[in-house]
């Protein structure tokens, strides 16, 4: 990742980013969904979901436009395909293992999951294609907005790539706050292992193919072998 010195209004939108996206997944926790409702929705619900996504990673690409930030100065670039998919594998294969002991650690200390977690778990085949697409815009558009645009701003900023990558990967975490403290953990542990490819080999495209496939094996069945407070029928809270 190249490191230069973010514009005024650059530095402006990134920490209004860093602040604002964890400020809106508060909102919307304390505001809470009507479970019931919404499960029967579900497709709808990745459709508003990767709509947001779409008009956040949108504005960002605009602002990035606007003041000159190149695409490689984001990772927007392969270089070498095959050594960047070794490490997609060996990262994904790391976040699933990370995903398994921060999930079953979070749950031996009465750290319980959300039923937000379990609402966004496809049922049947059309709803899992639905979120296999879902899955594709999310690692594209959050990868872009933490791993590029705001990782390359704060390492503009403090010369630090790893100190940069907690402080995005804080971010990160607290922008799933929705999904409770335990889903806070995780995503912001995700956030960071996702970090490091992005980091040594500079470009985004190892973290988006393992963010992808993580959240595809999480979606397509995993997360019965870890939201194991919920039956199949039930989203009581």
């Amino acid at each position: 990742m190249i490191e230069t010195t973010p514009s005024p209004i650059a530095a402006g939108y990134a920490l209004l980013l860093l602040v604002g996206l964890p400020v809106l997944a508060a909102v919307d926790a304390r505001r809470g969904v009507e479970l019931d409702e919404a499960a029967h929705y579900r497709q709808a619900l990745y459709v508003s979901v990767a709509v947001s996504l779409l008009v956040i990673a949108g504005i960002t690409g605009g602002v990035a436009v606007w003041q000159g930030v190149g695409s490689s100065d984001v990772g927007w670039f392969v270089d070498d395909a095959g050594v960047e998919l070794l490490w997609a594998a060996g990262t994904a294969a790391a976040g699933l293992v990370m995903v398994w002991g921060v999930t079953f650690g979070a749950r031996s200390v009465g750290l319980n999951e959300s039923p937000v977690a379990r609402l966004l778990m496809p049922e049947d085949g059309v709803e899992k294609g639905a979120f296999l697409l879902l899955s594709g815009v999310a690692a594209v558009c959050e990868e872009y907005v933490f791993r590029g645009f705001l990782l390359w701003a704060l390492v503009g900023w403090t010369g630090s790539p790893w100190f940069a990558a907690a402080v995005v990967s804080l971010s990160f975490g607290l922008a799933h706050g929705y999904q409770k403290l335990a889903g806070v953990i995780r995503a912001g542990t995700l956030g960071m292992l996702l970090a490091v490819p992005t980091i040594l080999t500079g470009s985004l495209f190892p973290a988006i193919v393992a963010h992808f496939w993580i959240n595809a094996a999480v979606g397509m069945g995993g997360w019965r072998y870890l939201l194991t407070e919920f039956d199949d029928d039930s989203l009581e809270t």
